[in-house]
This record gives structure tokens, C-alpha cells and sequence, in this order.
């Protein structure tokens, strides 16, 4: 059975809570990696003096420097609220020789600066635990370490401001005592998108020794020597394990046929039909695509040349209409963008049709253009609206149902857990969330759920609209359902109602 070097940190104030930064001055949570190996490091310069540190605790964090670890903390609100203080500036020097001129006027009162506190609230538990996962191999090299390790997390006081005292502890733990600890678990995902953390790194250590000492040495004869900022460290994406993993994809505003203006499409009427047009110009491009053959990526059919199936996320492109989302009205109107979007290892799909698709033709079935690809920005304001991270989602097309609930709530309920449990999310996440349906839309503009026309199956299967609620924000695109491959079932983030 596998192992794992845990690494716990307890609050002790009985309200838990945390006041560290991260590099933007917004609160950080988790804790980063580099900020328990700092901590991690001044308690062991702290217990272990010059030639002892050299003996006992380098070797011990030279060995953990590098190694990523998974995290297990407890849930946040969404939201914090802070509160400002005034405080001293350290400015008592000038007071004083104020008093000494006989200046009485000048008191502390007037020498205070403002200070923002914005606390990160801990909730469901007090204690972080960080998990470094060991072979057999590597079990055998921390023996070596273990005392010291296990010294080290003892000795720490404190994690973030002086206010946020815990009290640690290092031990080995096997691979089924490590999944039942409580909390969320935020696992390193390097190459993607997620909270991004600073991590350390081999050389990190050397680098500390050396900042330390030039803040040792920053004041001489000479003058001041400003201390150099801590430059051996990365910044690696984080992200809770019921995250899914955030889709790559472009995004294409559709041009009237002589690109004299934007063409628009009627939501209801024409999103499945655009759908279909997206992946025709798709494959045109794909002619000389280099990914293998692209009826089951770029087509989404089988081997035998049927509509894929499956009980999970496929590997394939998703075609999705955006209908326009009025900024200051929150209405759904017509469809005037187009995205395409992938699972993230398969960017290199994405920047081979984001190269070729701008400037091609919308063609439909009678071959009449119906509008022109042009490459749209990142920063548009209605892209955003479905691309971002949001933990509340509700839908600009209905969703599929994937059966029939023959009026059962109950069964209704499973069926959209389980849609949302193809489209990708960990059922842990899909379990928690709270989710509202109806035929009504939750925006304005939005027709009755039946009134759109979905893409052709033997059996038609019900559709209803949806807002769902997470337990926390995940990253768009969102779109669920037997259509999302086409356009129907894409959801929307924010708190729009209809």
C-alpha cells in the first residue's frame, strides 16, 4: 500500500481563520506550498542554530523542496468582507522630537495609517493538511529525514500574519487514512487553469539563506542595499479536486455574408441549424488535419458512422451557438457569436482550427452562405458571460433530458444529476448542487422550453431549463444534456432571473 508524508497545520484561534496575501494583495486560500516552506524553514533556523541548520534541517528540506503536494483544506464562503484598522506607522522618531521642540499639538493619534483586514474565514474544520505522495523508494529516503521533519512542523507558530498561530505536526500516513481526511482537496494541475499558487522549488532554500542574509547586511557605512525579492520559486495552477478540468476553446463572432455588419439568428428557431453549419466549415478546414481521422473528433460518429454515445464526456469538438446576452437588460437575444471548445489535452486541436476557421463560410443544407467566421476577442463582455468562472449557471438553450421522467420530480432530479455527470463534473459536485427546473426560463427573453427546435432523435426526450448552484465557482463553458455536443443545453454564469 502507498504512502504519504502528511504535513498538518491547526488553528488555534477558536474562531479559525486566515489573514495571508497572495502577490496581487488579495487573500490566498489554500495557504501556498512556498509559504509553508518558509514557515516550514524559519522554524527549523529557529530550532537548529548555523552549524546545526547545515547538519540537521538542509538535507531534510533540500529533499521536500521540490516535490509538489496535494492539499486538504477546509471550505471558504464565496465571498469575504474585510474591515480597516488605523494603525501606528512607526513614525514615534518624529513625535518625539515634535516634543522635544516644545510641540505639543503633535500626538500619536494623528501619526496612524489606514489598514485593510480582510480575514478568510474557515469553515468545517480548523486544520490544513498537506500530502506529499511516496513510493516505496521514497519512504525509504524520508526515513532518513523523519525526525527532523516531523522537529520542524512542531516548531511551527505560525502561518501567514502573526494572528494566525497553529500548531503542527509531520507523520506518515497510508493511502486510505489520506483519502478519508476532511476537507477539499486542491491538487496541483500544472499546464491548466486554475488558483494559481506559489510552489517551491529546488534551489529555494539557497535562495531564502541568501535573502536573509542581505537583509542582515542591508544597512552599512556605506548606506542602505535594498534585499533582493525571493527569486527561486514557480507559480503553479491549483485546483479542487471537483473541479472539472476548464475546457480549451475559440470563439468566432459570425459576419453577414459580405462582412458588412454582424448576422443574427433567432435563438429558438435557428441555434441547432448553426450548430450544424459550424461543424461543416469545421471539417472543411480538416483537410489535411494531422490528429488522425476526424469522424469521431470533428463528427462526433462512431466507427460505423452512427451518432457516438457514451456515459461520459467524449473526446470530441463541441459546437455552440452564444446567444447574445443584453448587458444592461440581462435578456437572451438572437445568436450572433459561435464557440468551440475541447477538453484541455486536446489544445493543439484548438489552435489548429482557431489558424484556419477565421474568414470561412456558414453554409446550410441548400449550400446559400449564411454568414462569415471572424476571430473573436477574448474580452468580449457577452463571451465572458460563458466562459467564465461563475458558481451559479442557468441556461440560454434547454436542456435535453437523458430519458424520461414521466412527471416523477424524484426521477426528474437523477436525470439532470446524471446530465451533469456526463458533461465531465465530479459527483461529488454534482451530489451538492442545488438545481431548480422548469419550463420557464430564468432569463428574460427566453421562450418555453418545448418551443426549441433540438437536433433530431428516434424518441424525442424532454427538455426543461436549468439553474444550478455549486458549492463553488467552476470555469466555463458550460452545456450539459443529450445536445450539448450542438448547441443545446449551454448554460450562462451570474445571477440573471427572468
Amino acid at each position: 500500500m502507498s504512502s504519504a508524508l502528511c504535513l498538518t497545520l491547526r488553528f488555534l484561534d477558536p474562531v479559525p481563520q486566515f489573514h495571508g496575501r497572495g502577490d496581487d494583495g488579495d487573500p490566498e486560500w489554500p495557504p501556498s506550498p512556498l509559504r509553508l516552506f518558509q514557515t516550514l524553514v524559519a522554524a527549523s533556523a529557529n530550532r537548529w542554530r548555523d552549524a546545526l541548520f547545515n547538519d540537521f534541517a538542509r538535507p531534510a528540506l533540500q529533499w521536500i523542496e521540490a516535490r509538489l503536494p496535494t492539499i486538504v483544506a477546509p471550505g471558504i464562503p464565496p465571498k469575504s468582507f474585510g474591515y480597516r484598522m488605523y494603525v501606528p506607522n512607526n513614525s514615534g522618531d518624529l513625535m518625539t522630537s515634535a516634543w522635544a521642540r516644545g510641540d505639543t499639538e503633535t500626538t500619536m493619534a494623528k501619526s496612524r495609517v489606514e489598514k485593510d483586514v480582510r480575514p478568510t474565514h474557515l469553515r468545517g474544520g480548523e486544520a490544513i493538511h498537506y500530502l506529499w505522495k511516496l513510493s516505496e523508494a521514497e519512504v525509504a529516503e524520508y526515513r532518513k529525514h523523519e525526525g527532523t521533519l516531523a522537529a520542524a512542523a512542531r516548531s511551527i507558530t505560525h502561518l501567514g500574519w502573526g494572528v494566525d498561530m497553529v500548531a503542527g505536526d509531520a507523520s506518515l500516513i497510508t493511502e486510505d487514512e489520506a483519502s478519508k481526511l476532511p476537507g477539499e482537496r486542491w491538487l496541483p494541475a500544472e499546464g491548466s487553469v486554475g488558483t494559481n499558487l506559489r510552489v517551491p522549488q529546488a534551489g529555494t532554500l539557497d535562495d531564502l539563506v541568501r535573502k536573509h542574509g542581505e537583509f542582515l547586511g542591508r544597512l552599512s557605512e556605506s548606506g542602505f542595499k535594498p534585499v533582493a525579492p525571493l527569486r527561486a520559486f514557480r507559480v503553479v495552477a491549483y485546483r479542487r479536486a471537483t473541479e472539472p478540468s476548464p475546457r480549451k476553446w475559440v470563439a468566432f463572432a459570425i459576419l453577414k455574408p459580405d462582412a458588412s455588419g454582424n448576422a443574427s439568428f433567432d435563438t429558438a428557431r435557428r441555434c441547432r441549424d448553426v450548430a450544424a453549419w459550424l461543424r461543416c466549415a469545421t471539417s472543411k478546414v480538416c483537410d489535411e488535419w494531422p490528429f488522425g481521422d476526424i469522424a469521431g473528433f470533428v463528427h462526433g460518429h462512431a466507427a460505423d458512422g452512427t451518432q457516438a454515445r457514451g456515459t461520459h464526456a467524449d473526446d470530441r469538438f463541441m459546437y455552440l451557438p452564444l446567444p447574445t446576452i443584453n448587458p444592461v437588460l440581462g435578456r437572451v437575444e438572437s445568436i450572433r457569436r459561435v464557440l468551440i471548445a475541447a477538453p484541455v489535452s486536446f489544445a493543439d486541436r484548438i489552435d489548429w482550427i482557431r489558424r484556419r476557421l477565421p474568414g470561412q463560410d456558414l453554409v446550410d443544407q441548400q449550400g446559400e452562405v449564411r454568414g462569415l467566421l471572424n476571430l473573436l476577442p477574448t474580452k468580449d463582455w457577452v463571451l465572458e458571460q460563458y466562459t467564465k468562472a461563475s458558481q451559479t449557471w442557468s441556461t440560454v438553450t434547454p436542456v435535453v433530458m437523458p430519458g424520461h421522467d414521466d412527471g416523477d420530480e424524484a426521477e426528474a432530479e437523477r436525470l439532470l444529476r446524471r446530465a451533469f455527470s456526463h458533461a465531465g463534473l465530479a459527483d461529488e459536485l454534482v451530489r451538492s448542487a442545488e438545481l431548480e427546473w422548469r419550463a420557464v426560463g430564468f432569463r428574460a427573453g427566453l421562450q418555453l422550453a418545448k418551443s426549441y427546435r433540438i437536433p433530431e432523435s428516434p424518441n424525442r426526450l424532454p427538455t426543461v431549463h436549468v439553474r444550478v448552484r455549486f458549492t463553488h465557482a467552476i470555469q466555463g463553458p458550460l452545456a450539459i444534456g443529450a445536445g450539448r455536443y450542438r448547441g443545446i443545453g449551454v448554460f450562462a454564469g451570474g445571477e440573471y432571473t427572468g
